[in-house]
């Protein structure tokens, strides 16, 4: 089982039926419903860029702006950790891209690494 069947069937008690998953789904889309409403006020007040989410972290939560995507990237070409440049430039690339009455950027950090996903609020899928 992967991580996030792990979740999925944690959230669900084991009780994996589709009355209950589709609750599951509802309270998803309603939570991202309400992220991408604040991202969009960051996005009003700060510029384009990413939400962000470091779970096991103080400030586990927070907004970056393409200039502080940059100040990122080039912190890790002097660190010379390509990896990281890389997996940077994709998601300044990315990010510069949104609109953010169409599409949010999120970037997360945890034990799984640094990676980068979009949602599409105008997309409902059943």
């Amino acid at each position: 089982m992967n991580r996030r069947e792990q979740l999925i069937h944690a959230a669900l008690n084991g009780d994996v039926n589709q009355t209950s998953a589709g609750m599951l789904d509802q309270t998803v889309k309603f939570i991202l419903g309400d992220m991408g409403s604040m991202y969009s006020k960051f996005w009003d007040a700060e510029g384009p860029g990413v939400m962000c989410f470091q779970p096991s972290q103080d400030r586990s939560m927070f907004y970056m702006t393409l200039e502080e995507l940059n100040s990122a990237k080039e912190q890790m070409e002097r660190d010379n950790n390509h990896d990281l440049v890389e997996t940077f430039r994709r998601v300044i690339e990315a990010a510069q891209k949104l609109d953010p009455l169409e599409r949010v950027g999120y970037l997360i950090n945890d034990q799984e690494g640094l990676r980068y996903l979009e949602v599409d609020y105008n997309k409902v899928s059943e």
